[in-house]
């Protein structure tokens, strides 16, 4: 159940349901003006975030094929992307250009894996939809991977109790595995792991569909975790970082109902909201999926009357329980997102996610509830914790379409000393980067810098980003932070270059600088990370993938004059059936 159970039972099961109710009233007003305009769309399922196709779409955007995607709210449903498939297949015609092999070969792939979700467009050759459509197996994952090193801890027990001891705010969270980000939570321990999982789909008419994603992971050694009583002084109770040697769990699995372009999605998923590439300041897949009540519209749409002139129009709106939340128990967190494209090459939007209720903690009104929804809940530290953010993607088609890219955010810590404080921002944090995705003409290579900072600067209480004086655990799942992987307090440069050897051999080379402790610290941490991957669609159905990553560490966990190594080798190979 996403809705708590226990402590504070009945308060906090009536609460659930009140917030369950706005969330429907708060998505009713967008998605009536919708339906009168958006076409029926099938319901379908959702491409996971790791899925080839994204960088794909990337690419095709990069040639001047796309001009109603939006980057900010992901991940996209299969429909989603059979539509943006459809408007490049409809540019290519229409302007009958002549592409270079590489996007050929996207297209032709996406017609292929996307055949029967294109029919809607009238392309592919499916024999029509049937009732009921059930694939056992949809696709399958095998991986090794070899650690040699110890993951950074994020935590904070109060004023002179942690790793920000100038802050009386608290986290307790853990990177779990070094060197491996954006894996959604999937745990590997030091030595060797190895890890299997498959997919199974359903579709019942066009209104209801269910994915089930199973995960079987064996590692080589366990890890108890470090203890919270003699991190904290006896403040936290219990571990961090703990795992066993064998682990089965269902790492993904929902069910959806979508009428017209309105979808409801009950279960556990991850979602990226934002524009960045290397990590999101506010939800991205550092965590593993949430246990969630989730309702969107599926694909674009245009919003009617005037409105309309806002562009291609996304939304999301979810409520969830974090697992293993420590203090205080059974919170919620809930937030929503906006994206809109006003012109073909710009496109804007807003998130905010935020935690209430728990354990011992009053219920938040429905009043109050709306308004962190809709971004007046800032500046009320003392009842919910919230982060917010715009964002900004500018398209620059004179400079073969390379893109500029903006999160701008903070926290709620309160007051009125700056000018962000106006605006509830009390602790600022940003992302920005650029994206080339031709620097040679025939697009197989492309090269990508980001920028990110959660340290911009703290007021006379200074807070950090992800951490509260509340809600001590931070915004976390399963003790891993749900935003970016850098952390409270954090800067991060980011830089990776992709080369296709060929249309089906992808390799890059990233590399990461990253410091910690910049403002609430004496000791700063300082890391240079390097990591090279490679890619081989061996045919239609198998590809296997290869990637080394060597981190040197000084001051590691904000410890003067510890240093350390990390050294992180993965394999993999998967099969689509």
């Amino acid at each position: 159940m996403i809705f708590p159970t226990n402590g504070s039972r009945t308060d906090g099961l009536c609460a659930g349901n009140k917030i369950a109710r706005a969330v429907f009233a708060a998505v009713f007003l967008i998605a009536a003006g919708m339906v009168s305009v958006a076409h029926s769309v099938p319901v379908s399922n959702n491409v996971p975030l790791d899925h080839w196709s994204y960088g794909a779409l990337d690419k095709l955007a990069g040639f001047g094929l796309l001009r109603s995607d939006l980057h900010g709210i992901r991940p996209y449903t299969r429909m989603e992307v059979a539509r943006l498939v459809h408007e490049a297949l409809a540019a290519r015609e229409e302007k009958s250009l002549k592409l270079p092999p590489l996007i050929e070969h996207f297209l032709e792939r996406f017609q292929r894996e996307f055949r029967d979700e294109l029919t809607v467009y009238g392309r592919g050759d499916s024999e029509g939809a049937a009732i009921v459509t059930i694939k056992p197996i949809e696709e399958a994952q095998a991986r090794y991977a070899f650690v040699d090193g110890k993951p950074r801890d994020f935590v904070n027990f109060g004023k002179r109790n942690g790793q920000y001891p100038w802050s009386p705010s608290g986290i307790v969270a853990s990177e779990k595995t070094p060197l491996l980000y954006g894996n959604e939570g999937i745990v590997y321990g030091e030595g060797s792991n190895f890890s299997l999982q498959f997919s199974s789909s359903a579709k019942l008419w066009d209104l209801f569909s269910g994915y089930v994603e199973p995960i079987l992971i064996v590692r080589q050694n366990e890890d108890p975790g470090r203890s919270l009583d003699g991190l904290s002084g006896g403040r936290e109770h219990g571990s961090l970082g703990a795992f066993d040697q064998v682990g089965f769990d269902l790492h993904k699995g929902y069910v959806k109902f979508s009428p017209w372009n309105v979808e409801v999605e009950f279960g556990r998923d991850s979602m990226w909201w934002g524009q960045g590439y290397a990590g999101s300041l506010i939800m991205g897949n550092n965590a593993g999926p949430l246990d969630m009540l989730k309702i969107t519209n599926p694909t674009n749409t245009l919003l009617p009357w005037v409105f309309r002139y806002l562009g291609p129009f996304k939304y999301t709106v979810f409520v969830a329980r974090p697992d293993d939340y420590l203090n205080p128990l059974n919170p919620l967190l809930s937030g929503g997102s906006v994206n809109f494209k006003p012109l073909p090459w710009l496109e804007l939007g807003f998130e905010t996610a935020f935690l209430m209720n728990g354990e011992d903690r009053p219920s938040t009104s429905l009043s109050n509830y709306l308004k962190a929804l809709f971004g007046f809940g800032f500046g009320q530290p003392n009842e919910i914790d919230q982060v917010g953010s715009f964002e900004a993607r500018l398209r620059l088609p004179f400079l073969w379409n390379a893109e500029l890219y903006l999160e701008y955010g903070g926290e709620d810590s309160g007051g009125e000393e700056f000018v962000e404080e106006w605006f509830g921002f009390g602790d600022v944090g940003y992302l920005t980067g650029i994206y080339l995705p031709r620097i040679t003409p025939d697009g197989k290579t492309d090269f990508r810098f980001e920028f990110a900072r959660t340290a911009h600067r703290v007021d006379t209480s200074p807070g950090f980003w992800y951490g509260h004086f509340i809600y001590r655990t931070g915004f976390d799942n399963d003790q891993m932070i749900v935003g970016h992987h850098i952390g409270p307090d954090a800067i991060d440069y980011f830089a990776r270059v992709t080369r296709y050897l060929r249309n089906d051999v992808r390799m890059g080379v990233d590399f990461e600088h990253m410091v910690r402790g910049v403002s609430l610290n004496v000791v700063e941490e300082e890391s240079n990370g390097f990591g090279a991957d490679v890619t081989w669609d061996i045919d239609a159905r198998w590809s296997v993938a290869a990637r080394y990553a060597f981190q040197d560490i000084s001051n590691f966990n904000l410890v003067r004059g510890d240093d350390q190594a990390n050294h992180l080798l993965v394999t993999g190979v998967k099969f689509s059936f």
